[in-house]
């Protein structure tokens, strides 16, 4: 778009003044080479052509110049087709992964602690249980040391009981105590289970 005015002269001739509104257009230097048509559109075919690299120059060439080898395309770069890769190793990494361990709960130190000793104090009487039931003293059962483990579940009950023996311990007394952890409970843990181990020796009897 232009503006302009016309102004008389002196000589009875009509001088036209313009205005130009467009950005002005500025031509390419004479002596720029001109790059070379793409004859082959497929990528193998971009692939081809001198990189900027090999050039400083985005697709330009000096007339008369040899044409530089192109540089290697690394494999993990090189044109695959239509087909898309496989993702089986990524998902058998995935797949042989260790699951992510559930949030541990909290109780409070104290009060777990009293809770595990009362528990703890009725495993005496296992000794006592299997003595009746075998018509034997309570001296006369093997019962000395355990490590139990279990898990306090967010209910405050237990599961995952598990009793094992560091010395000679009376099969029947370890049963009874493994069944008595089950019915076990605690105040209800915040932010999850907590698994617990702790060991347990039974009082030496006089």
């Amino acid at each position: 778009m232009k503006l302009g005015r016309v102004v008389w002269s002196k000589w009875g001739a009509p001088l036209v003044f313009t205005l130009g509104l467009a950005a002005p257009v500025m031509a390419a230097p004479a002596d720029l080479p001109v790059p070379p048509p793409v004859t082959d559109p497929s990528p193998s075919g971009l692939v081809s052509l001198p990189s900027l690299y090999e050039t400083g120059k985005v697709g330009v060439r000096t007339e008369g110049a040899p044409t530089p080898e192109p540089t290697p395309v690394p494999q993990e770069l090189q044109w695959a087709g239509d087909s898309e890769k496989s993702i089986k190793t990524v998902a058998a990494d995935i797949a042989d992964a260790p699951p992510p361990r559930p949030p541990e709960g909290i109780i409070d130190p104290a009060r777990l602690d009293r809770e595990i000793g009362a528990n703890f104090d009725a495993l005496e009487n296992c000794r006592l249980d299997v003595a009746r039931v075998k018509r034997i003293a309570p001296d006369k059962v093997v019962a000395d040391q355990l490590i139990l483990r279990w898990t306090i579940d967010p209910s405050g009950q237990t599961s995952s009981t598990d009793v094992v023996a560091t010395t000679q311990v009376d099969l029947d007394v370890m049963d009874c105590v493994k069944s008595a952890m089950s019915r076990w409970s605690f105040t209800r843990p915040r932010g999850g289970a907590i698994r617990l181990e702790r060991p347990f020796t039974f009082r030496r009897i006089p």
